[in-house]
């Protein structure tokens, strides 16, 4: 049983979409990224939406007995402002914690020590990811990986 499950954001749990010079993107650059969350703030995600086939699969995990956490990069305090504001207002005690780190290959080493912290074996915790090697890292150190189009065609 699956007891810990840990979901990333950004093209995860939700689907990005920013307004920048009048035009709808869903991504940017490195830079440009940073001078729009220093821009906006804690509104940076305000015109984000939930993925709906994430969200129920976060429900569902937590309904089943699963502490669910939100498990993100972040590169700025703007950003996790941002990301720690959308979360609340989405997603209202659903999430355990919501966990940001400055880079993808820190995400690991987080689950490993919540997992032990929490007395859980690394089989027993998830990784919800849209990045795949992210996923086949997890995979390989022997927690569940699931990428996100896995819980489009109900693959899992």
């Amino acid at each position: 049983m699956t007891k810990l499950v840990f979901f990333d954001m950004d093209g995860t749990l939700c689907a990005p979409r920013f307004y920048v010079d009048g035009k709808t993107v869903g991504g940017m650059s490195d830079t440009a990224w940073l001078q729009y969350c220093e821009k906006n703030g804690e509104d940076t995600y305000r015109f984000c939406k939930p993925v709906p086939v994430v969200t129920e699969y976060a429900q569902q995990s937590k309904a089943h007995g699963a502490k669910v956490y939100i498990l993100s990069t972040s590169w700025s305090e703007q950003e996790s402002a941002a990301k720690r504001k959308w979360t609340e207002q989405n997603f209202p005690g659903l999430f355990t914690e919501v966990i940001l780190t400055a880079k993808d290959d820190e995400k690991l080493p987080i689950i490993r020590k919540i997992a032990e912290k929490e007395g859980v074996s690394l089989g027993d915790c998830e990784l919800v990811e849209d990045t795949y090697a992210t996923v086949l890292a997890a995979i390989v150190a022997g927690i569940k990986g699931t990428h996100v189009s896995h819980l489009y065609c109900n693959c899992n």
